[in-house]
């Protein structure tokens, strides 16, 4: 058999003759038609070239010496290596040509003597392309087979790795009312554990209708979103804690659009979101512990220096007024001796909470400075705004009349407080701002406590 690669050649042929005069003319006129021949003048060589060359087509004389065809092209159709070769018989018009012999013991066609070129050519064709329209509809039969295994296969390990997902898996194809406008979503597959995990029985969705009043049972946004994956192909993957039958759990939802449809998987999280949840709290608990003061419950310094740097930079990036207070307890270790340290941190805490009451947005921010001494930080606001600030501090104060008997400004509890404001320009500094502050609080002091001064 040729190689099927080699476009320049037609296709092989045996030509059986013992005629050497008919063997080189039928070799020499195909040949230059592009066919490649084989000659052999007997049955034995015809045999033996047979099995070697595997030829394309045979053309063979019904007499031939010893055998004659009709014994040789039996032998040759009960043999599986070259049962498949057509056959076509070569005979003298003057012989006796037995055509149903021929056609029974496994011939295709018959070429009369003395040759006619055009004859020869067509018939050789003809079975040469009978042949080709064979094996490709064999190779066809072959590949279809091979598909239809692969597809079967392809169904078996699909259905084994949908019944054994721990996630719920399903496929959904929309339905369409009168304007075109989806309806609802008619269910195509789904595994067990999809119908487990939505509180259905096994084998029971298939088929069925799942209105959008049934979706909204579960979230009031889910239809909606689903829509938008099979009108936009958005991909949906986001988390929802649905309510099936009477338990509330987290689900993982990812929905992909599949034709005029969806895949979707859905896996519980329920676990992992509580972990996460107490994750989550357990770091914020953290977090808080690191930037509040132990005592007192409001910033401490480390949380004090961090947002009064952040917002320096951002006024000085955008222009912005920024006014800082600090804040002192009058004679607070004199409180703090007379009355002892528990009573001392007692009254850090309610001073600590007077001033929180006392700034009101959610910007400003209120820190234990140090010791007795208080910080807050107001942004974007201007030196009028702070000392407003720092008189409802003043007033706070006042009024949780703390008893301090060994204090010279008053019987109570009082503060000292240095207010300054700034828009700070790129040649300033934030120590600059603190230090105007603290300046205007030492001031405070020296001018009698218990009052407001302006840095």
């Amino acid at each position: 058999m040729i190689d099927s690669n080699d476009k320049s050649i037609l296709g092989s042929i045996l030509i059986v003759d013992d005629s050497l005069e008919h063997l080189n003319f039928l070799a020499e006129m195909l040949n230059s038609y592009g066919y490649l021949t084989i000659k052999a003048e007997n049955a034995e060589i015809a045999r033996i070239k047979t099995e070697y060359h595997n030829p394309d087509l045979i053309l063979l004389d019904i007499i031939l010496p010893e055998v004659d065809g009709y014994k040789f092209c039996q032998s040759l159709k009960y043999h599986p290596n070259t049962s498949d070769i057509p056959i076509i018989f070569m005979s003298d018009l003057d012989e006796l040509f037995d055509k149903i012999k021929a056609f029974k013991v496994g011939g295709v066609d018959y070429i009369p003597k003395p040759f006619q070129v055009e004859e020869v050519v067509a018939r050789v064709e003809n079975q040469l392309a009978l042949k080709r329209q064979k094996i490709q509809l064999t190779q066809e039969i072959e590949r279809r087979q091979q598909v239809e295994e692969i597809l079967c296969e392809s169904r078996s390990l699909l259905a084994s790795v949908l019944n054994s997902s721990p996630d719920g898996i399903a496929a959904f194809k929309a339905v369409r009312d009168q304007t075109g406008k989806i309806a609802y979503f008619r269910c195509v597959v789904a595994n067990p554990r999809f119908a487990k995990l939505i509180g259905q029985p096994p084998n029971s969705l298939v088929g069925q209708r799942v209105l959008k009043s049934m979706i909204d049972k579960l979230d009031h946004t889910l239809f909606e979103q689903l829509v938008q994956v099979v009108e936009m192909g958005e991909t949906l993957n986001q988390e929802f804690r649905f309510n099936i039958h009477h338990t509330q759990n987290w689900y993982q939802i990812t929905a992909v659009k599949n034709g005029e449809g969806f895949a979707v998987t859905i896996r519980d999280i329920s676990e992992g979101k509580e972990w996460e949840m107490l994750l989550n709290e357990t770091s914020q608990n953290i977090y808080q512990q690191a930037i509040s003061d132990s005592l007192t419950q409001i910033g401490n310094r480390r949380a004090f220096d961090h947002y009064l740097q952040q917002e320096w930079h951002r006024a000085k990036r955008e222009q912005l007024v920024l006014s800082l207070i600090l804040a002192d307890i009058d004679y607070f270790k004199s409180y703090n001796d007379h009355y002892g340290h528990q009573a001392g941190d007692e009254c850090l805490r309610q001073i600590a909470q007077a001033i929180h009451d006392a700034v009101k947005r959610p910007a400003d921010f209120v820190a234990r400075y140090g010791g007795e001494e208080f910080a807050v930080i107001l942004p974007n606001t201007d030196i009028e705004g702070a000392k407003l600030v720092a008189e409802l501090i003043h007033s706070q104060i006042h009024q949780l009349q703390l008893p301090h008997p060994q204090s010279t400004v008053c019987p109570f509890i009082t503060l000292s407080q240095g207010v300054s404001a700034c828009v700070p320009q790129p040649e300033d500094s934030l120590k600059m701002l603190i230090a105007r502050t603290d300046g205007a609080l030492y001031q405070a002091k020296e001018q009698g406590r218990d009052r407001i001064v302006e840095g």
